[in-house]
C-alpha cells in the first residue's frame, strides 16, 4: 500500500506542475541547442515554448512523466517508510536507531529514491529529452546508435539527485511538521500542517538539489556522439554561466515545480493514507 500510495500521489502532483517542469528543462537546455535564447528568464522561456508549440508544447513528454511518477514516485517515496522501519529494527546492527531521528530519515530517504533513480532512469532520460523537444524517433535512433545502455546515461547524477531529494524532502516535511504542532497554538495533524510542512519542504528540497538537477540535465541532453561525464557537464556549466549562477540556473521555476508538487505529493499522501488506516507521515 505505500508504494500505491505514493504512485497515486506523485502522479497527481506531475500532472499539475508539467508545464513548469518543461519551462525549466528548457531553460536549463537552451544554452546547448540556441545560443540566441541562451539567457532568456522564466517567462521568456514560457513564450518561447508557446510560440514553438502552443498550449501542447507545455505537456510534451507528459505520458513519460506520468509513466516515471507511477514507477520511481511510487518507489522513490514507498520505500522509505519501510526501510526507515528495517534500519530501526536492526538497530543493533547500526549502532542503535531511532526511526524517528533525522539522521535515519536522511538515510532511509537517500537509500530509496538513490535505488528508484538508478532502476528507472530510462523513464527520466525519455521525459527529458521529450521536454527538450527531441522526437521519438531521435530517442530511437540514439538507442540503435548506442546500445540500451545508452538509456542510463546520467543514471550516476540521477540517483544523487534522487538520494538528496528524498532525503531532504521526507527529513523536512517530517521535521517541519513536528514542530509545526508543538509550537503553532491548537496545531493538530491536520491538512493545515500538512500544506505548511510541505511547502517548506518544498524550498528545502529545491535549494539542495537544484545544482545537481542542472548537471542531470545537461547530460541528459548531450547526444549526437557527443556523451558527457558529470564532471565534463559540471565544468561546461560553469564555463557558461559561472559556479553560483550555474548551480541556480532555473532555479525559480525548479521551485514553482516541485513547491507545488511537493505540496500535492504529501497531501493527497497523507489523505490517503488516512483512509487506508495507516499511521501518518513522520
Amino acid at each position: 500500500p505505500n508504494v500505491c500510495i505514493s504512485g497515486v500521489s506523485v502522479v497527481c502532483a506531475t500532472a499539475t506542475t508539467n508545464p513548469i517542469d518543461v519551462v525549466k528543462v528548457r531553460m536549463q537546455a537552451l544554452n546547448t541547442t540556441n545560443a540566441k535564447n541562451a539567457n532568456n528568464n522564466m517567462l521568456q522561456t514560457f513564450r518561447l515554448v508557446f510560440r514553438e508549440r502552443g498550449v501542447g508544447g507545455f505537456y510534451v513528454g507528459l505520458t513519460p512523466s506520468l509513466v516515471r511518477a507511477t514507477t520511481y514516485g511510487g518507489l522513490r517515496l514507498g520505500l522509505y517508510d519501510p526501510i526507515r522501519r528495517n534500519l530501526a529494527s536492526n538497530s543493533e546492527f547500526f549502532g542503535g536507531v531511532d526511526e524517528n531521528r533525522v539522521t535515519t530519515k536522511l538515510l532511509a530517504g537517500g537509500c530509496s529514491g538513490a535505488l528508484a533513480a538508478f532502476t528507472l532512469n530510462p523513464t527520466e532520460l525519455v521525459k527529458t529529452r521529450r521536454m527538450k523537444g527531441d522526437s521519438w524517433q531521435t530517442i530511437r535512433t540514439q538507442v540503435a546508435r548506442d546500445g540500451v545502455s545508452s538509456l542510463w546515461r546520467g543514471s550516476s547524477m540521477a540517483a544523487s539527485r534522487a538520494a538528496l531529494l528524498t532525503a531532504s524532502q521526507v527529513a523536512a516535511y517530517g521535521e517541519v511538521k513536528r514542530l509545526w504542532i508543538q509550537m503553532v497554538p491548537n496545531a493538530k495533524d491536520d491538512w493545515m500542517a500538512h500544506v505548511g510542512a510541505s511547502a517548506a519542504a518544498g524550498l528545502i528540497t529545491t535549494a539542495t538539489t537544484n545544482p545537481v538537477d542542472v548537471v542531470k540535465t545537461r547530460m541528459f541532453i548531450s547526444g549526437e556522439g557527443k556523451k558527457l561525464s558529470a564532471k565534463e557537464a559540471a565544468m561546461e556549466v560553469v564555463r557558461e554561466y559561472g559556479a553560483l549562477r550555474g548551480a541556480m540556473r532555473g532555479f525559480t521555476a525548479n521551485y514553482i515545480r516541485l513547491g507545488p508538487q511537493t505540496m500535492v505529493t504529501f497531501v493527497v499522501a497523507e489523505e490517503l493514507r488516512k483512509r487506508f488506516g495507516l499511521e501518518s507521515l513522520k
